[in-house]
């Protein structure tokens, strides 16, 4: 009777482990869009907010985000009551968690693209975390989050 146990708390420890390691990888870091659908003519927003979001708590941390996209640009708006908008680029270091992607002007060729997320050490540029979202575009100029 003992050794029936002994083999089923076994079988279930070796269940758990592959059950686990089949998952996917749960990094603690979300890139949650404001909008899941987008297009350059619409006139309420410069882009799609991407948001960083994360399962633990960061305050207080040394650390910076680091946001890349293939295809696109990324922007900051300043919603100071005067609507200015800075372009930042395709490749942006920044303490802001929250940006917003946009065609930047280009006319984009691709079906589809990601956009990556790094939070990184200040001082040492070391990953913490990283995560990333796929950006289709599935008719030319619409563009929406693959989910």
């Amino acid at each position: 009777m003992k050794l029936k146990r002994y083999l089923i708390l076994i079988f279930m420890i070796v269940i758990f482990f592959i059950l686990s390691s089949c998952s996917e990888s749960n990094p603690g870091l979300y890139i949650n869009p404001e909008i899941y659908e987008y297009t350059p003519a619409m006139s309420s927003t410069p882009g799609i907010g991407l948001i960083a979001s994360f399962q633990r708590d960061l305050k207080n941390k040394n650390y910076k985000f680091h946001w890349l996209t293939e295809q696109g640009t990324f922007l900051t708006w300043h919603e100071d009551g005067k609507g200015r908008i800075e372009i930042l680029g395709n490749d942006v270091k920044t303490n802001v968690h929250k940006v917003y992607w946009a065609t930047g002007g280009e006319r984009i060729k691709e079906s589809s693209f990601k956009v990556y997320l790094k939070v990184e050490n200040i001082d040492t540029e070391e990953v913490i975390y990283e995560t990333s979202i796929e950006i289709l575009q599935n008719e030319s100029g619409y563009f929406s989050i693959k989910e």
